[in-house]
């Protein structure tokens, strides 16, 4: 009930206003205008479809990407631009989801989150050890072991920091996540690195590190001790490096300034050697191991042995008259040689090798008239075991000292001789004692460093096909409620322009 009317009569309004008072005390309604009445039925459309689109807006979001688990990778550490390289477990099977010939457990896709959450896709295609529908997979990244992946973290990684991956399962066609119709909430496996330069370690915040390995020769004989020595960058971090000889230990030695040092004797044949470094404290420093470097122990190539069956040092001095023992290794099997000297014209035994390739002359005298300075025992022909892994053996080296004062002086009778080595002595030919460095070592272990890396990957602002079929529809149903709204509120503006400027929107006679 209203004041001022009668009792039991209803106002017959769509909107009352308040009350209007009249003269006397009394109340009367005022009844809008018809055109008014359309425009306020206009306006309060417009707020209930701006309220729709408010509702669809906040519903049609994606879903919230969820982790199901974290993965592993080995190594722990690497190069950004050499990329990753090494393996991933992850600790469960892809969605059971399979219609017709697709289904999401034959490939997957890593991710790389950066500090603003958006992803970028790092690797496309990862295919190794499918299908993944086991408990657990462990899963090679090497481009070799998977055909038709593409990308690299060098595309993804902007700078220093902590940066999140994630693994999801895609697609045997388009290599995208399901939807979220097809398989709710968006799962993945996830590992955090941390980035510094261009080393990434797992986990986040530790600081990276990187190891060499460096050894004191890369050709020794048997026997001899070698001094393996690991540089650890920064040179603060503290830890232990462990020195492994393949999947052998060799030793573990503690971080002193960053360094770490292991004197080993190696069997005789090929090694290839890494240090593998382990932080003391893995919130602080990440672990890291070197590349390879490579060490071979073997026999002498040649050996000198005086009179008493001493052997005599690298290109020993040996007097004119002086009698000798020249043992030759890693030649022709079975081969004849004929036996010379270098800038003399002197006749010496021939020799013939054994099964093994081996060549011994038991003496050997040198001329009295032999010359001044370097010279050596020249073989023909070289010795060669066909193996390519050494050059071509032709001289062995030794000196000749100055002749005795008084005596005429070798050099007077030969205008050619020697100022330095001979020009056939090689340069490449292991020692032939027992100290000092070999006139011929081979050279230097080669390194390898990490798997080959391909460019930058193709990147995506999120996950490729993510959003599902409610972030789709819910979008439409946004878009089409906002423009209604839009529309409404236009036309209930102009109907109110409209019944002003006419005086249609005026009020009616107060009612008695």
């Amino acid at each position: 009930m209203t004041a001022g009317h009668p009792q039991g009569a209803r106002p017959h309004v769509l909107f009352p206003y308040p009350p209007t008072p009249v003269p006397g005390g009394q109340f009367a309604m005022t009844v809008l205008h018809p055109f008014r009445r359309a425009a306020a039925i206009l306006a309060a459309c417009a707020v209930l479809a701006l309220g729709v689109v408010a509702l669809v807006a906040s519903q049609s979001q994606p879903a919230r990407a969820a982790s199901i688990g974290e993965f592993t990778m080995t190594p722990g550490n690497g190069s950004v631009a050499q990329g990753l390289g090494g393996s991933v477990e992850i600790p469960g099977p892809c969605p059971d989801y399979t219609i017709e010939d697709v289904n999401f457990n034959s490939y997957l896709n890593l991710y790389v989150v950066k500090a603003d959450g958006t992803e970028s896709l790092a690797l496309r295609g990862i295919s190794n050890a499918a299908p993944y529908d086991g408990p657990a997979s462990t899963v090679s990244l090497a481009a070799t072991d998977n055909p038709g992946m593409v990308g690299g973290l060098a595309g993804t990684i902007t700078g220093d920091g902590t940066y999140e991956l994630r693994i999801r399962c895609v697609d045997n066609y388009g290599l995208t996540p399901p939807l979220d119709s097809q398989v709710p909430g968006d799962p993945y496996w996830t590992q955090k690195i941390t980035v510094t330069g261009d080393n990434w370690v797992v986990g986040a915040g530790a600081k990276a590190t990187s190891v060499k390995v460096t050894p004191s020769a890369n050709t020794v004989e048997p026997g001899k001790e070698v001094t393996f020595t690991a540089e650890v960058t920064p040179a603060e971090a503290v830890g232990s490096v462990k020195f492994l000889d393949g999947e052998t230990t060799l030793g573990e030695v503690p971080v002193a300034g960053g360094k770490a040092e292991l004197k080993k004797a190696l069997s005789e044949g090929e090694h290839v050697i890494v240090a593998r470094f382990t932080p003391t404290d893995t919130t602080k420093f990440g672990s890291s191991e070197s590349a390879s470097a490579h060490v071979t122990v073997r026999t002498a190539r040649f050996e000198i042995h005086d009179a008493s069956g001493t052997r005599l040092t690298d290109t020993p001095e040996l007097q004119r008259g002086q009698t000798v023992k020249l043992i030759v290794r890693r030649c022709q099997p079975n081969t004849a040689f004929a036996l010379g000297m270098y800038q003399n014209d002197g006749t010496f035994p021939g020799a013939t090798s054994d099964a093994s390739g081996t060549v011994t002359w038991p003496e050997l005298t040198v001329p009295d008239g032999a010359v001044e300075g370097t010279s050596g025992w020249t073989l023909s022909p070289g010795c060669d075991n066909g193996t390519g892994v050494e050059t071509s053996l032709q001289t062995v080296p030794f000196k000749v000292p100055a002749p005795p004062s008084g005596s005429p002086s070798a050099t007077a009778t030969s205008t050619d001789a020697p100022t330095g080595n001979p020009t056939d002595t090689p340069t490449a030919e292991p020692s032939a004692t027992a100290t000092g460095d070999t006139a011929g070592t081979t050279g230097g272990g080669s390194t390898s460093g990490g798997g080959s890396t391909s460019g930058g990957g193709s990147t995506s602002g999120g996950s490729s096909g993510g959003g599902g079929g409610l972030a789709s529809t819910g979008s439409q149903i946004a878009l089409f409620s906002g423009v209604g709204a839009v529309v409404l509120t236009a036309a209930g503006i102009a109907f109110v322009r409209y019944g002003r400027r006419n005086g249609l929107l005026t009020f009616g006679e107060p009612r008695s």
